[in-house]
């Protein structure tokens, strides 16, 4: 099935509430979670019903008079085409061994010996091969607290760290902040010119994945943000 990624993006924000609900959901929470107006998420909601991927329902709330309202569900199609579309998720198994995996690879090294820069090499060539949003996301953030961190007696970098810091848990905006850094990181003059090249490159598909990681992953992925500062001793 052939969704554009407005389309994706709905209907993975609906799917997001209405597993964290588990009760059909209003148009107008889809359109304040995506920050748009009712009349938009109305929209694309009808049209991802036409494509089999919405049912919606008339429903008057229990114990209420007056006037019905409209909630919609995805149906079963809808999280495996998302799921086809994106790469899928991760299971808590996988997700736990390539986090334990990557801590322990930044304990191991020398950060800013030879050591770090075979990290950066094996990560930033891995990047591209991570069939799912969550363990793309891993890899970059990863990637990006470290250049950060290699550039820390720079004042662009000592910016960064302290804006990642300032993001206490959950913070989920934390990730969309890195996004921004990993672009400023290639403005740097004296910044390793391959890594930010190439994280340059990413970062669109970054964004992309951010946007589609299910409300668990993002609550994965942000908490992993901290486990990195943490191990780094930022």
């Amino acid at each position: 099935m052939k969704l554009s990624q407005r389309q994706l993006e709905f209907l993975g924000r609906l799917l997001d509430l209405y597993h964290t609900t588990n009760a059909p959901v209003r148009y107008t929470d889809v359109a304040e979670a995506l920050q748009v107006k009712p009349v938009t998420a109305y929209e694309m909601l009808r049209l991802l019903e036409e494509k089999g991927l919405v049912v919606s329902e008339m429903t008057r709330p229990p114990g209420r008079r007056g006037r019905s309202i409209l909630l919609f569900r995805p149906t079963a199609r809808a999280s495996a085409a998302v799921n086809q579309l994106t790469g899928g998720s991760c299971d808590d198994r996988e997700w736990q061994a390539v986090k334990a995996d990557l801590l322990d690879r930044l304990r191991q090294v020398d950060i800013m010996g030879d050591g770090a820069q075979d990290l950066l090499e094996m990560l930033l060539l891995r990047i591209p091969e991570r069939k799912t949003p969550l363990l793309f996301v891993a890899d970059m953030v990863t990637v990006i607290i470290l250049v950060c961190y290699q550039m820390r007696d720079l004042a662009a970098s000592r910016m960064a760290l302290a804006q990642l810091r300032r993001f206490g848990p959950p913070g989920w905006a934390v990730l969309y902040s890195l996004a921004g850094i990993s672009l400023a990181l290639s403005l740097v003059e004296k910044a390793n010119r391959r890594a930010t090249s190439l994280l340059l490159s990413y970062t669109r598909q970054f964004q992309q994945h951010l946007d589609h990681l299910t409300s668990g992953d993002q609550v994965r992925v942000s908490d992993f943000v901290y486990e990195v500062l943490q191990t780094l001793g930022l």
